[in-house]
């Protein structure tokens, strides 16, 4: 009778094992197919619909986008991509003097290989692609840069023409950009005689009087403290730092860049690759 009800009780714990496993397997069944037919998940986070608004606010300011392929017929992107990149253009706008961003007119966003950016008059051309969100948007404060200068500030044909030409048009005598120029240029394709690597906020200002300029308008926004402490052992930064704070930003000064040391003899090459606080400039837009 014992070796009957021990074999009684394994048959019951068999049985249960048996039906524990069954159960388990049909679960399991059950959620992979409630997996398999449920929709891919749709990002929807607050960063995201904030994107989604700054990207609206561009599409809804005066100005004329344009597709990628436009520019570059292999340029592909996804509508989060191209929001994004539209958002990160937004913010940079709106942390610029109104008059600057007012007078960009014509914008192309592309996805693809090719420069980071092309700007002048009243147009950009900036890839969305390959870049960091810092990056981009200092290389956009670079090519607004050259908007403001051959753009905005263009003077007229009355007044006569200067010894520099920008791609064949001529600079007029009073374009206040020539009060720049004069600083370290004879031309728009040779540096004056007595002009130094020191007198450049960056290596590739030194490209010629337009770069000189975009770079420097980059270099007072994004590293104004930095360009402020060079100009105090350099003669001609300071005037350089003057032109920009009095002739382009209305005697405002920044000071987005907590990173950067000065070195008084060193320059980088390229203002748009070093780092700055992106969220000190996203403020300036409040």
């Amino acid at each position: 009778q014992a070796r009957h009800f021990y074999w009684l009780i394994f048959g019951i714990f068999l049985f249960l094992v048996i039906n524990l496993q069954n159960n388990s397997l049909l679960n399991q069944l059950d959620f992979e197919e409630n997996i398999a037919d449920t929709e891919p998940f749709t990002y929807t986070s607050h960063a995201a619909s904030t994107e989604d608004e700054y990207a609206k606010a561009l599409d809804e300011m005066n100005l004329h986008l344009y597709p990628g392929t436009s520019f570059n017929r292999k340029s592909r992107s996804s509508e989060r991509s191209l929001n994004h990149c539209k958002a990160l253009v937004y913010q940079t706008l709106q942390s610029l003097p109104e008059r600057h961003a007012e007078h960009l007119q014509h914008l192309t966003l592309y996805f693809a290989e090719g420069r980071r950016g092309l700007g002048g008059g009243s147009t950009i051309i900036l890839r969305c692609s390959d870049v960091t969100d810092k990056e981009l948007m200092s290389v956009l404060v670079h090519e607004m840069g050259h908007v403001v200068d051959t753009g905005l500030h263009t003077g007229d044909s009355w007044e006569g023409k200067s010894e520099f030409t920008d791609l064949g048009t001529p600079v007029y005598n009073n374009d206040v950009s020539l009060r720049f120029y004069r600083l370290s240029w004879e031309n728009e394709s040779t540096m004056k005689s007595t002009a130094k690597d020191e007198d450049f906020v960056t290596g590739y200002a030194k490209t010629d009087p337009f770069e000189d300029f975009a770079e420097t308008y980059n270099y007072y926004l994004l590293h104004g403290a930095q360009f402020k402490e060079m100009a105090q052992t350099n003669k001609q930064l300071l005037r350089k730092y003057l032109f920009m704070k009095y002739f382009i930003f209305a005697g405002r000064e920044y000071d987005n860049d907590p990173y950067t040391r000065v070195e008084d003899d060193q320059r980088v090459f390229d203002s748009t690759l070093v780092d700055y606080d992106r969220e000190r400039l996203v403020a300036l837009s409040g």
